[in-house]
């Protein structure tokens, strides 16, 4: 047996579009899609591609870092980040985990500036615009001269803008991708077809559910009680 030796797949925008309509039964062969078929496919697209980029992907996650300066709490995060999943202060080449603080915990604090230490907790907001992480307590001059932050982020994935762009997915996501945007589409290109429509369905949610199922760490999950606020009455 021969095989290609190639592992790489990279449909472009048009493509993708394409085999949307195809799996509808709307372009025709051989023909190219009208520039109001492109532009109702590019839209939905960048619709689930952004409904999408809300989960949790492994392989949406990145490193970042923040410069510590003394009595500052609050640090902007750049590139833009849609979620903080951990953080963790570094010394010497050794990084010690940070509790993450929710909103209302780090908003709570009666001393965000004042008795300045080394940060320990962490609230992320992550706004429309710029995210901005929150350190408490906020650094000393001796922490913010010794220390760096270091942090995962689940980031932004790319929108599609031409007709050549390749998905900011593995290539995996292409299939479940595909059939969820025919699906997204058979609202404004109704199926006549009620057998072919129950098969978009069908292979909308397989494909999906099967790769979001795929799409998480095989490690062990391990549990324990929380004994930061001691006994609760």
């Amino acid at each position: 047996m021969t095989t290609s030796g190639q592992i790489n797949y990279e449909p472009v925008t048009l493509e993708i579009i394409t085999g949307a309509f195809n799996v509808l039964g709307v372009a025709q062969e051989g023909e190219a899609l009208t520039p109001r078929m492109y532009a109702d496919g590019l839209r939905a697209l960048n619709w689930l591609v952004q409904t999408l980029s809300a989960n949790p992907h492994l392989w949406a996650l990145e490193e970042g870092s923040v410069t510590l300066v003394a009595d500052q709490a609050e640090y902007i995060v750049s590139p833009r980040a849609l979620r903080i999943t951990s953080c963790r202060y570094r010394l010497n080449g050794i990084d010690t985990p940070m509790n993450m603080f929710s909103r209302q915990e780090y908003f709570d604090q009666p001393n965000k500036t004042v008795s300045p230490s080394i940060p320990v907790n962490f609230y992320f907001d992550p706004k429309v615009a710029d995210g901005t992480i929150y350190l408490w307590p906020c650094p000393s001059a001796t922490a913010a001269a010794q220390y760096t932050v270091r942090y995962t982020y689940v980031k932004f994935l790319d929108v599609m803008d031409a007709t050549n762009n390749t998905l900011d997915f593995p290539q995996q996501w292409i299939e479940p991708i595909t059939w969820n945007l025919a699906k997204r589409l058979a609202t404004q290109y109704p199926v006549n077809d009620p057998m072919l429509m129950q098969l978009v369905l069908a292979q909308a949610k397989e494909t999906m559910d099967s790769l979001l199922a795929w799409d998480n760490e095989p490690a062990s999950i391990y549990l324990q009680p929380e004994y930061r606020w001691g006994p609760r009455a």
